[in-house]
Order: structure tokens, then sequence, then C-alpha cells
């Protein structure tokens, strides 16, 4: 589906790194052919994504990182859409909207949130001499 590409999703911070590489795991990891594999790769995703994300959002708080505003605001939208997906998924239309969702949205999510947000906040910190590779 969408394997980690290491030109592409590799950011040189090793704890970022490994959380992002997780996130494909999880995500590449349902069962194509079982629609509650989606909806169990959704939770695992959500849960995941509150630590990951937490994760992120320490850094940015530790080391003043100046767009954390938005950074966050883009986690939290991200949170809320998965557990409005996960908590309407009791109906076959709220399953098939669910399937959608996680094919359609979350991969691309990730590729747009990492080259832009995340990469931001690695060069931030890197350039604050804040971590090192």
């Amino acid at each position: 589906m969408k394997p980690f590409e290491e030109e592409k999703h590799l950011l040189n911070h090793k704890e970022i790194d490994c959380l992002h590489k997780e996130f494909l795991d999880i995500y590449n990891s349902v069962d194509k052919t079982d629609t509650n594999s989606y909806i169990q790769k959704l939770i695992s995703l959500l849960e995941h994504s509150k630590i990951h994300f937490k994760t992120e959002e320490d850094l940015m708080d530790k080391y003043n990182y100046p767009r954390s505003k938005e950074h966050k605001d883009e986690h939290r939208k991200v949170l809320a859409e998965m557990d409005y997906f996960i908590k309407n998924a009791n109906s076959i239309f709220g399953k098939k909207m669910l399937k959608a969702y996680y094919t359609q949205k979350i991969g691309d999510w990730f590729d747009l949130h990492l080259l832009s947000m995340d990469s931001d906040l690695t060069a931030y910190l890197k350039k604050a001499n804040k971590w090192a590779s």
C-alpha cells in the first residue's frame, strides 16, 4: 500500500523516523480482504498516533518550535477524523466510509504531513542543533 521509502520518508531524526516507520507498518498490515481488519488497523493507528503525536508535540514544546500551534491543530484534526470513522463503523455504510477513509485519505495525508509539517519540525530541530542524527 505505502512502503517506507527512505528517500521520501526519512527525516534523519531517529525517534521521529521510527514512529513514521511504525505508522506505515501498521497501515500496511491491513488485510484487504477483510472489512473488520480495516477497523482494527484504524484503531491501532489511532492509538499509535496518540503516542506518535505526543512525542512530536513534546519536542515542539521543549524547543519552542514556532509553528507548533498549526502542527498540533493538524494532529488534533486527524485524531478526531480517525475517532469519528471508528465510532461510526457500526453499520454497513459506516464500514464502507471507514474503508474509503483508510485507503484514500490516510496514506496521502501521511505523505503530505511528513513532507511539510514534520520535515519543517526536524529542520528546525537540526538547525537549533537540538538533536543528533
